[in-house]
This record gives C-alpha cells, sequence and structure tokens, in this order.
C-alpha cells in the first residue's frame, strides 16, 4: 500500500474504514456514534484545502511508501 492519491491509497483506505465503523457502531452501540464518522470527512476536507494531512504523516512515519504517480498523455 502506498500514500497517495488515487487508486491504492492507504489514506483512502483508512477513511473509508473509519467512516464504516462509525456507522455500524452508531446502528449497534448508540446512536451518537454516527457522528465520529465526521473525522475523517473533515481531515479530507483539510488536506484538499491545505495540502496538510496528519494521517499522510502519521503512515510515513510508520513506514509506508510515498507514490508518485505519473499522468499518461
Amino acid at each position: 500500500m502506498y500514500v497517495c492519491s488515487g487508486k491504492g491509497s492507504t489514506i483512502r483506505l483508512l477513511a473509508g474504514l473509519f467512516f464504516w465503523i462509525s456507522i455500524l457502531l452508531g446502528l449497534l452501540v448508540n446512536k451518537y456514534l454516527v457522528l465520529i464518522g465526521g473525522l475523517p470527512a473533515t481531515m479530507l476536507i483539510v488536506s484538499y484545502l491545505t495540502g496538510w494531512c496528519p494521517t499522510e504523516m502519521f503512515l510515513k512515519k510508520l513506514g509506508a511508501k510515498q507514490q508518485v504517480r505519473i499522468p499518461k498523455l
């Protein structure tokens, strides 16, 4: 897995998993746990607007590789 935008993105995988887990917890445990899903959504918006992503920094410290995609012409 790579830290990148697009197919194979660890950050998108983690955000999706976090969101779905919050929905399941909201349905099975307490309806207010759905609000936890707002965290990855907020961080994706912040990352889009500023280019700063704490999850990316964390994954790089854990040893995830950075993949640079070259657009096809």
